[in-house]
């Protein structure tokens, strides 16, 4: 009688972990990948006041209740999400090794929970998660150890992707299950956009799936006319929420500063002024630079405003000339200019406050026009971004080369890379500052990484290795499947029978929101400095590997039914 309890005992716990097998792998995945991270040292760099340090700063302004702190040329100029995500992690005590790694993970499962709809079975779940858990750029250096915005940006990806194909897939089920993935996709937009200056990269895909719901809509004979409005209204959140987000954000800093914006680098009487001034036909052709001193010297006679502060602007520029890839030329790339023209009119007194940064700028814009009226300077095209350099004629050849290369780039894996980095002090207590922000211990410059903490390094490094082994081939053969399934589209007893319609629009989706951003790093990397590198491209990395896995597994299935189908014959 024991043995017969025993056994049946063991049948139904054998049963039960059978029916929930994808979680007890997921919770094996999180387990390991959270062993491997937990504890690491943070790289700490106090000393980077425009980039590490300013994330910090923000965030212990935001714990001190102050928003973002005095108003200065630093103060409104990258987004607050990241250091809001510090800042709400120092207040719960969460380290950095765990928040960041666990932001990821809930981003992956969101991502495989969001798209499960589009298999038959859920096999293809297990190589999804294990794949993206294990995507090298959740733990190199960059995009981990280092405390910096870019940590957050594949989780927020793998959010807003996974949540738009869930809006996709469940655009006709209950509306509350619409709901949902609609305002989780919502957080994820804003979230990224809030982040990063260049997040208009993902717009495409929003208002794409939003589209085709809406088409779907339209012309569904199932749907009632209210039926319609609403859950139009519904799948039109993402949008609606990431108005709400701007004006938020924008309203506090005008009760703050006085100056209604989010993000000075995107929309405000400086952006104009960054943007006038590239209009300015340049004198000369120099590699990554649209403003050379010879258009500034020109800028200056027709500008009375900038006359007045040229001594400030040469100096600034000298300085910023030394992050040039050429230093002998003593130009200002177009990467750093923005930031050259910033500190000389901070050096000059004008950001003693908001509203007197904002009316000078204002003062050089209309004479900047004045200047064009009367022909004093010549006007060329500018793009519709400020951040973004002036097209010339020979990107036509240079960009599809620097596209392919950036695509070779994050197809491969190329130079990701794990290890425990000394910390740069900035002699003012910096890296404590980072440590009781971050909640984890910095790695001090001299100090011995600890075994345990190498090990797991190099584990993370082997990780890597593989990845980089066999990413261009698998990129390879999973665009081949991507084409075939194309091919495949086009007959109708194929797409109505394998549900490919469906799979081809959530491959194409996540490839070309890659694409998008690899253009637009590949045209930074051509026209304003150094860009192809994994941290400005960490967004590609998740959507490439989804496309990955999602594209052969089903080209895989197709071969198997035609198969099965043709044996039964």
């Amino acid at each position: 009688m024991a043995e017969l309890l025993s056994k049946s005992k063991l049948e139904r716990g054998i049963r039960f972990i059978q029916k929930h097998r994808l979680i007890f792998f997921i919770a094996a995945i999180i387990i390991l990948k959270h062993v491997l991270l937990t504890g690491l040292p943070i790289f700490a760099h106090p000393g980077a006041d425009h980039d590490d340090g300013m994330m910090v700063k923000m965030a212990e302004t935001l714990l001190n209740g102050q928003w973002l702190g005095e108003y200065h040329e630093l103060t409104l100029v990258k987004g607050v999400f990241f250091p809001l995500f510090l800042a709400v992690n120092a207040l719960f005590g969460i380290p950095y090794s765990i928040a960041i790694p666990g932001f990821y993970t809930l981003a992956c499962v969101i991502f495989i929970v969001g798209t499960k709809k589009l298999f038959k079975n859920e096999w293809p779940l297990y190589f999804i998660f294990a794949v993206l858990m294990l995507n090298p750029i959740s733990f190199a250096n960059e995009t981990f150890t280092r405390v910096y915005r870019n940590s957050l940006i594949a989780g927020q990806v793998l959010i807003i992707s996974g949540s738009l194909i869930a809006v996709y897939l469940n655009r006709f089920e209950k509306n509350g299950k619409l709901t949902f993935w609609a305002v989780l996709s919502g957080f994820g937009v804003a979230s990224l956009w809030h982040s990063r200056e260049d997040g208009i990269w993902i717009i495409p895909l929003v208002l794409t799936v939003i589209l085709i719901c809406w088409a779907t809509f339209y012309f569904s004979k199932e749907l009632r006319l209210k039926d319609k409005l609403t859950k139009g209204a519904i799948v039109g959140l993402p949008v609606m929420m990431l108005i709400l987000s701007t004006v938020l954000i924008a309203s506090i800093n005008y009760a703050y500063y006085g100056i209604y914006t989010t993000n000075e680098l995107n929309d405000s009487d400086y952006t104009k002024t960054i943007k006038l001034i590239y209009s300015v036909e340049a004198t000369e052709a120099v590699h990554n630079v649209s403003v050379p001193r010879s258009s500034m010297e020109k800028i200056y006679d027709a500008v009375p405003s900038l006359n007045g502060i040229s001594d400030e602007i040469d100096a600034s520029m000298d300085r910023w000339s030394w992050y040039d890839q050429d230093v002998a030329v003593r130009e200002v790339e177009d990467g750093w200019f923005f930031w050259s023209i910033r500190e000389a009119v901070a050096n000059s007194g004008y950001y003693r406050d908001a509203q007197t940064a904002n009316n000078f700028y204002k003062q050089v814009n209309k004479e900047l026009e004045e200047a064009f009226e009367t022909g004093q300077l010549e006007r060329r095209k500018t793009m519709p971004s400020a951040l973004m350099s002036p097209w010339r004629d020979e990107y036509w050849e240079e960009l599809p080369k620097a596209f392919l290369v950036t695509l070779h780039y994050v197809a491969g894996y190329e130079k990701l890379e794990t290890s425990v980095l000394e910390s740069i002090d900035d002699g003012r207590n910096g890296l404590r500052l980072f440590e009781r922000v971050t909640n984890n211990l910095a790695q001090y410059p001299g100090e011995a990484t600890k075994w345990n903490d190498q090990l797991r390094i190099d584990s993370l490094n082997v990780i890597q290795s593989f990845y980089q082994l066999v990413g261009v081939l698998v990129f390879l053969l999973a665009g081949l499947a991507y084409a075939m399934i194309t091919f495949l589209l086009f007959n109708k007893k194929w797409r109505d029978q394998y549900n490919l319609l469906d799979f081809w629009l959530v491959l194409t989706g996540l490839l070309l929101s890659a694409f998008v951003l690899m253009v637009g790093v590949a045209y930074t990397e051509i026209s304003a400095y150094v860009a192809i590198s994994y941290w400005y491209l960490a967004g590609a990395y998740p959507l490439i590997a989804a496309f990955n896995v999602i594209s052969l597994y089903k080209i895989s299935e197709l071969r198997l039914e035609t198969k099965k189908e043709k044996s039964q014959h």
